[in-house]
This record gives C-alpha cells, sequence and structure tokens, in this order.
C-alpha cells in the first residue's frame, strides 16, 4: 500500500510521529524507530465513494501505464482527488493532534476550485498516544483569491486551498493558504495569492456527530454554501510572501523570469522557531516555510531506476526555502 505522506508531526514525550495522508484520507501512527503502531479512519463523511464503495484512487494514471482510465473521475462523496489531509499539528504540550482537509468535501464543494471554500477540522485527544479519541471538529473557511487568467469573473475567483496547519496556542493556528499553478516550474510566474494566515476555533461549532459525519453527510451545499446552523472558525489574513519590495532584497521574487530567484509554486509546511532558542514570554520567533518541489527534475528515476524521468516543463526546479521573521522574508535555495 502507498501513502501520500502530506503531514508530519513528533510527539516529543515518546518520540512517535504521526503523518497525515492525501488519499485515504487517514492519519498513521509511529514508533520513534519507524514502525507503525496505529492509524485513524476519519468519520464517514470524509471517505472517497466511487460506485458505491472506497476508492482510494487519484485521477492520475500511473507513469508506466498512462492509458488507465477511472470511472467516474470523481468520488462521488468525501475528499476530492488530491485533496486529503495536508495540515497536521499537534498542541504544544503534545495533548492533541489536528488534521485539517485540504479543501471541502466533495458533497460541500470540493468539486470545483470556485466552491471547495469550507474545510473540516478534526481534532484528536491523543493523551494515550496509544487510543487517540475523536474529539471534536470544526469548519475552516478558507480565502479566495481571483486569477487574472480566467475568462470569466465567476470563474475568476477561486478558493485557496491549504497546504499545512500550526498550532500556535489556545485555539489558535497558522495556515498556509495558496493560489495554484503559478511559480517556478509552473505554467504562470507571478502568484496572486501566497499567505500564511491565522484562523482561531473558539467561537466555531463543534460539528462532531451523526448529522454531519455520516457517508455523504454535509456542512455545506455542493455550491459552497455553509449551512445557517454551523459557524465557521474566525480566518484572518497575516503574512503576504508575494511582496516584492521584499523578496527582491534577498534577490528572490514571484512574477517575472523563470529563474532560481524565482519563488516555487507548492509551499507545503510551517514551523515555529525561537530566535534564541528559548521559549519565553516574549521571545521573537522565526517563522519557516519549505516548497515541495513536486519532483520537477531532468534526471529523475522511478520504481528502483526502472524508468528513466524528465518532467514536461523542461526545468529543474530545486526546493526553494524561506525564514520569516517579524513579516520581514529572507530567501535562500537549497536542494
Amino acid at each position: 500500500m502507498s501513502v501520500d505522506v502530506e503531514g508530519i508531526v513528533v510527539d516529543a514525550r515518546d518520540g512517535s510521529f504521526w503523518i497525515s495522508d492525501e488519499y485515504g484520507p487517514y492519519i498513521y501512527h509511529f514508533d520513534a524507530v519507524g514502525k507503525m503502531i496505529g492509524a485513524i479512519q476519519p468519520p464517514a463523511a470524509f471517505l472517497p465513494i466511487r460506485n458505491g464503495n472506497l476508492s482510494f484512487s487519484s485521477n492520475n494514471p500511473p507513469y508506466y501505464d498512462q492509458g488507465r482510465k477511472l470511472k467516474p473521475v470523481d468520488p462521488t462523496s468525501g475528499r476530492a482527488n488530491n485533496r486529503g489531509l495536508e495540515g497536521l499539528t499537534i498542541s504544544g504540550d503534545g495533548r492533541n493532534l489536528y488534521a485539517l482537509m485540504q479543501g471541502a468535501l466533495n458533497q460541500e464543494g470540493g468539486l470545483t476550485k470556485q466552491t471547495e471554500r469550507h474545510a473540516r477540522l478534526l481534532k484528536y485527544d491523543i493523551t494515550v498516544p496509544s487510543k487517540p479519541r475523536y474529539a471534536r471538529e470544526f469548519v475552516v473557511p478558507l480565502p479566495f483569491w481571483v486569477d487574472p487568467t480566467s475568462n470569466t469573473a465567476a470563474k475568476a475567483r477561486k478558493v485557496a486551498a491549504q497546504s499545512e496547519i500550526f498550532h500556535i496556542q489556545n485555539g489558535q493556528f497558522f495556515v498556509l493558504a495558496r493560489d495554484s499553478g503559478s511559480g517556478h516550474g509552473a505554467s504562470q510566474t507571478t502568484s496572486q495569492y501566497r499567505h500564511i494566515d491565522i484562523f482561531d476555533i473558539n467561537t466555531a461549532t463543534d460539528i462532531k456527530g451523526t448529522k454531519y459525519d455520516c457517508s455523504n453527510c454535509s456542512v455545506a451545499s455542493v455550491d459552497g454554501i455553509l449551512k445557517p446552523e454551523v459557524t465557521a472558525a474566525e480566518y484572518c489574513s497575516f503574512l503576504d510572501f508575494n511582496i516584492n519590495s521584499e523578496l527582491n532584497k534577498f534577490g528572490v521574487h514571484n512574477g517575472g523570469a523563470q529563474d532560481a530567484g524565482l519563488l516555487n509554486e507548492k509551499w507545503e509546511s510551517l514551523a515555529l522557531v525561537p530566535v534564541d532558542g528559548k521559549i519565553g514570554d516574549d521571545d521573537e520567533w522565526f517563522v519557516l516555510a519549505i516548497s515541495d518541489n513536486d519532483f520537477i527534475t531532468q534526471d529523475g528515476y522511478l520504481q528502483d531506476g526502472q524508468y528513466r524521468y524528465r518532467d514536461s516543463s523542461g526545468y529543474e526546479v530545486s526546493h526553494l526555502n524561506c525564514v520569516c521573521r517579524d513579516a520581514k522574508l529572507i530567501g535562500f535555495a537549497a536542494r
């Protein structure tokens, strides 16, 4: 069985770690030496259903069998293709695990980029790591961005799907939300939305329970309209990656030439580190993010070297890392 790992967190109490999967969407628990010791299946509403059965496939044929077709292309309910548990974080005391869908479930608007706004957040009590308890569930309203290349105004307004979360404290989180298709190695070079934003669940409705968690149950319409009895988390814009007046100070840029200084498309991780290495009441903090280069290379191999791989874009894309401090961004490239 293959797993598309999207999130990873380490439990400082025992060195075990949790990973979240894009296609389950499941969460797996491993001990400190990498042996799998547990797994969490989310509520039935999350599970991808095709033709009345569980179906974990995406709509991407294997590299070695490009003619393979999937019918139907999309699950009729549950997580959308390539839209699983993208965000995973653990509370500072190690007692709670949070996992956020990349976008809305299919029955809640997840089938289009214009309607996939209301993503579900799961909370698990892992006070006893071997016995995770499904504790609470919330809705996070992801932001919109405007795509200048769209033919109509209706299609131009798209949801910025999220790529990672980080629990700050007291029910407040960083979330990395962004557009797609823009950056180094992508079809466009100018990104319209790459943010580390903040959301707060303290006043949000706990939707845990049979009313919303059963198979095909929903908190929003297929058009992405949230049901009136549900209050979503409070969402606030925070840190913008795309400000060229800051980026240019460090030799990187948003838009323009497809060169090593162009920010990559896919930013997919977050970490928070005290500047002086010590945690106190008035510390300064680095916020770090790193990108996924999607194996965009002209010198790759698949299946233990059986297949030579060259990305169709023609680009060779390194990981491009950034460090953010006091809303100022420092960029550097690393292979």
